[in-house]
């Protein structure tokens, strides 16, 4: 399952590229994932919805202060560094791409995170850790990179320790896609190609629980968020629909993936959900 290798240059050609990181920069403020907006909260509000985002992972989490826990796909720390600071968590935080973990190893040095946040390179498919090391786990947003899912969870269940909790936070197609209308799959599956998401091809609102069981973990919940994430998904739509319509136009539009993605997926919104999926490894 899977095409069983790390696709490096299409992770570096999403996030690497000079519109890439600006859109990250300056939107997202350094962060790699959307936001949580509550019934009645404006949509306009994207960082705190960022923020809510990460208080949501916190709580599903649940654990302890000092607790160690894995970030899987860490991009700058945003995420790694929310947690050491609002819920007492010491993170180690593992990327692939090299400009994502110098840019994580430098915020957190600037805001004076110590040991509370580690990065290191690594391939969450193949951790570099024993067996048992972490109390938790979660992968924001970044399991659709996933070239084999199955063996990504099977990776985090063996570095969890018995009792430990895994968090899977993002996107996903509402079915199979091969089962879309054909038209939304014109849209959808070179848009994935484009962004690197092997992973979203492979799971999806139907099978990844069944995945995470057949990986050995016990799920707690399959919450699906998408009422929560359309709030932001329609602001930057919005505000980002003109200024992509003229880059378009004008420019080269493959360096400006991630406003694309703002943009153009939006007319597949009805075919992709997103989900929260809280898990746990069995005590023995």
């Amino acid at each position: 399952m899977g095409v069983q290798e790390l696709d490096l240059a299409g992770l570096r050609r999403v996030y690497g590229r000079t519109g890439s990181r600006l859109f990250y920069t300056w939107v997202a403020r350094n962060a790699r994932h959307w936001g949580w907006t509550e019934p009645g909260q404006s949509k306009w509000r994207m960082w705190r919805a960022q923020r809510q985002l990460q208080d949501v992972l916190g709580r599903r989490l649940a654990l302890r202060p000092g607790a160690r826990v894995l970030d899987a796909g860490c991009g700058a720390g945003v995420v790694a560094r929310a947690m050491a600071e609002r819920f007492g968590l010491v993170v180690d935080g593992v990327d692939v791409l090299d400009f994502h973990l110098a840019e994580a190893r430098r915020l957190s040095d600037r805001a004076g995170f110590g040991a509370r946040t580690v990065f290191r390179w690594a391939d969450f498919h193949d951790l570099p850790y024993p067996d048992g090391e972490f109390e938790g786990a979660y992968s924001m947003e970044t399991l659709v990179h996933s070239y084999d899912p199955p063996r990504a969870l099977a990776e985090l269940h063996r570095v969890l320790r018995p009792g430990g909790r895994l968090v899977l936070l993002g996107p996903m197609a509402t079915g199979p896609i091969e089962e879309l209308p054909e038209h939304k799959r014109e849209l959808l599956e070179p848009f994935l190609d484009a962004m690197a998401m092997t992973g979203a091809r492979l799971y999806h609102a139907g099978n990844l629980s069944h995945l995470l069981t057949e990986a050995g973990f016990e799920v707690e919940e399959a919450l699906d968020a998408t009422a929560y994430y359309a709030p932001t998904a329609e602001a930057v739509h919005t505000a980002f629909r003109l200024p992509w319509e003229v880059l378009r136009r004008c420019g080269d539009p493959a360096r400006w993936l991630n406003l694309r993605s703002t943009v153009e997926m939006y007319d597949v919104r009805e075919c992709v959900a997103w989900y929260v999926h809280t898990a746990v490894k069995p005590a023995r």
